[in-house]
């Protein structure tokens, strides 16, 4: 059986719709608290030019830097290295740009190429703070200053930093893997020289195997079961 239809009123429709009720609740919260809008407003307007500025500031700083970047590397190409350190140093005052970390590191072989360790070490130092962990620039930075740290004797510091690097997939492994050995084997680990060793050859089974390892094997064979340990 069908149902009548509900009929339509004149006092309906004079009633105020949804619509017609949210947008006047609406007015009247916007009229009690205008004041509290237009300062959220203001806020957000400072906000939004305070972000393009900065974007414009590091766009510029890092112009600049690429400029004098370019012009330090021409010069490290030319052996100039005490000219360019002037400019790395300069790049690196752009602390915000992409380029002030390599800065760093171009300093630091400045300074090796000028056979200068004492001051390569702590640019050296400065490179590997500004790189990210698991990166190739990380791994560079590790193997840069362990090899400082090794040409200075310092193998027991050395040592970790090789470490690291080689536990890193990237172009230095090999090279950070040798570097583990040879300070193992200086500091008297001679089984983890060894391993380190073993590592190389398993990572390339056509090289050669170091010279030392023979040495280094026989030495840790004639050690007493309890120095092995």
């Amino acid at each position: 059986m069908a149902t009548a239809s509900k009929r339509v009123t004149h006092k309906d429709i004079r009633q105020p719709d949804w619509f017609q009720r949210t947008s006047d609740r609406a007015l009247e919260l916007l009229r009690q608290h205008q004041s509290k809008f237009v300062i959220a407003a203001g806020v957000l307007v400072l906000i939004l030019l305070a972000n393009w500025g900065w974007q414009i500031y590091k766009s510029r700083q890092d112009d600049q830097a690429a400029k004098d970047y370019d012009r330090a590397i021409t010069l490290f190409q030319e052996k100039k290295y005490t000219e360019a350190i002037a400019l790395f140093n300069k790049v690196q005052g752009f602390r915000w740009s992409r380029y002030a970390p390599l800065a760093h590191l171009y300093e630091t072989n400045s300074y090796l190429a000028l056979n200068d360790i004492e001051k390569a070490q702590p640019a050296a130092q400065r490179f590997l703070t500004a790189t990210k962990p698991d990166t190739l620039y990380r791994q560079i930075g590790l193997v840069t200053l362990a090899t400082i740290e090794e040409r200075k004797n310092l193998c027991k510091q050395a040592i970790d930093k090789y470490a690291e690097a080689a536990r890193i997939a990237g172009a230095l492994k090999d090279r950070a893997i040798l570097g583990k050995a040879r300070c193992a084997a200086q500091n008297g680990d001679n089984k983890t020289a060894v391993d380190a060793y073993k590592e190389y050859l398993k990572e390339n089974p056509n090289s050669p195997a170091p010279s030392q390892l023979a040495e280094l094997e026989a030495k840790v064979g004639s050690q007493p079961a309890t120095e092995k340990k």
